[in-house]
């Protein structure tokens, strides 16, 4: 199924349904799992997306100097892209649910291997929260892990998507990615008539796969709450986050793996 639409209002009405089951997605996580601390609710949380992605999808458990971590790899035979989702949150932040901060993007995933036919590996990780600060044994765990130990071939470019539920939708694109990836996804946006901001360098899971080798970008939109004041606040919650937004994303999503397979041709 692949659903096309001229403009942002059309996209929105086009991928409706996508968006509110994302959206459900989402709640159903958070309520299910409200805390996903890495190394401590890995394995519980994982099964759990394991389950809602059905048939074909595989567990990939890896040990860290913070304890046992769990990926989600739900692999196609001949991907385009990969697609890219951390589910955990940051320990630490009493009431921290991560509604839009790892919940949201999970949703998407989930939402688009239920529905749609694309021709990607859906990738859910785990440990992309650092507990203190962000270095080589803190932080971006699943990521790390998976860049390291997946085959060496092929190597689809990767497309982290963080942060995109907020009712306030201010995507952007992380300049420390692949240019010429992050060119394709302008591309794309311009298709579906959806504005895209420079988000400035970000650390999120597409840094070790650059780091790596691999051609990554990094869709976010961190620019949640005033002063971006409901990020890793226990004001993370369900009702900041919108079916819209999701189906937007979802739009985006599929005219880039479109993009993708016409690259290929």
């Amino acid at each position: 199924m692949l659903l096309t639409a001229s403009g942002c209002g059309d996209v929105t009405e086009a991928y409706a349904d996508l968006g509110a089951r994302a959206l459900a997605e989402a709640e159903a996580l958070v309520v299910a799992h409200p805390q996903r601390i890495a190394g401590v609710d890995s394995e519980c949380v994982a099964q759990w997306i394991c389950q809602r992605l059905g048939t074909g999808a595989e567990l990939q458990p890896f040990d860290t100097p913070k304890g046992t971590m769990v990926n989600v790899v739900k692999p196609h035979p001949s991907p385009v892209a990969i697609l890219v989702s951390h589910y955990d949150t940051k320990a630490g932040i009493p009431g921290f649910v991560g509604a839009n901060d790892g919940a949201s993007t999970t949703g998407l995933l989930l939402a688009l291997a239920a529905t749609m036919e694309l021709p990607v590996t859906y990738l859910f990780l785990d440990g992309e929260e650092c507990l203190e600060r962000y270095t080589a044994t803190d932080g971006l765990h699943g990521s790390w892990y998976y860049a390291k130990h997946a085959a060496a071939a092929p190597r689809p470019p990767v497309i982290v998507l963080d942060m995109l539920g907020d009712k306030v939708f201010t995507p952007g694109l992380a300049s420390n990615a692949t240019y010429s990836l992050n060119q394709l996804i302008r591309r794309a946006a311009q298709r579906i008539k959806l504005p895209l901001a420079d988000a400035g360098e970000i650390i999120d899971d597409h840094v070790p796969f650059l780091i790596e080798g691999w051609r990554a970008a990094d869709i976010i939109d961190f620019d949640y709450g005033p002063a971006n004041g409901w990020w890793h606040t226990a004001d993370d919650t369900m009702d900041k986050l919108s079916a819209e937004s999701l189906a937007r994303s979802a739009a985006l999503v599929v005219e880039i793996v479109q993009l993708l397979k016409e690259e290929q041709l």
